[in-house]
């Protein structure tokens, strides 16, 4: 990837979006390129943040475990997107561990250069606490409704908040970013427990699992499912 590309690529995420090519262009100057195979680690819980990343192709997983080694949370980064940022404003040690779901390109933008644009460029810094504050405020909502209600209701929840149910009414098809086990944690049950949901739900007609392909059979019967089921409608805001 030529500077160019990589200056290409920072102007349109999110957090550097409507930037000036100067600034794009410093930032870019300083920015390596780590090409990962799946499996290996990008950072570990407890280690210092040495800089932003964004993730150019693949996915990566984050993830945190108890002493006791059990997985007590786990989401799933995309490409275009950044991760680890929020330990790296705090000047704390990162709380999850990300490591390659598959072969990655990731990007890292030192902790130094970005600094020195802050310093430098004012309109950055209230361009990341909007990205920050956006991004905390799904999570806070997503949270929140996956904090109550029963397995099954959790993972309708779940569902309905990814795009390709967004604008649904029929038919829709989503690939589970990472595996049914990490879903579970993300939803506080255990994995067999999210095996049985998954059973009774396409029992009941609502879906059709197929490995890591979870197919919903009709958006709209699910969301009268959720509305039935006591839950409030799926917030309009889906995920970052």
């Amino acid at each position: 990837m030529a500077l160019i590309a990589t200056e290409a690529f920072l102007a349109n995420l999110p957090i550097f979006k409507n930037m000036a090519e100067p600034a794009l262009r410093r930032l870019a100057a300083g920015t390596t390129r780590h090409r990962l195979r799946r499996g290996a680690c990008i950072f570990r819980q407890g280690e210092m943040p040495p800089g932003l990343h964004a993730l150019v192709y693949g996915r990566v997983k984050l993830v945190s475990r108890d002493a006791a080694g059990r997985l007590t949370r786990a989401d799933v980064v995309s490409a275009g997107h950044t991760f680890g940022e929020a330990m790296l404003f705090l000047d704390k040690p990162y709380m999850l561990q990300a490591v390659a779901a598959t072969d990655v390109l990731v990007l890292r933008i030192p902790k130094e250069t970005l600094i020195q644009e802050l310093e430098r460029t004012p309109a950055l810094a209230r361009r990341i606490i909007a990205t920050l504050a956006q991004r905390i405020e799904w999570l806070v909502r997503e949270r929140n409704e996956l904090a109550v209600g029963s397995g099954g209701q959790r993972l309708v929840a779940w569902l309905l908040r990814r795009r390709e149910l967004a604008r649904c009414s029929g038919e829709a098809m989503i690939t589970l970013p990472g595996t049914k086990r990490m879903l579970a944690a993300q939803l506080n049950v255990s994995a067999e427990h999210l095996s049985r949901v998954l059973r009774e739900l396409a029992a009941a007609g609502l879906l059709r699992v197929r490995g890591r392909e979870i197919t919903v059979r009709d958006v709209a019967r699910l969301r009268d499912w959720q509305l039935g089921a006591g839950q409030p409608a799926g917030y309009a805001v889906t995920e970052p």
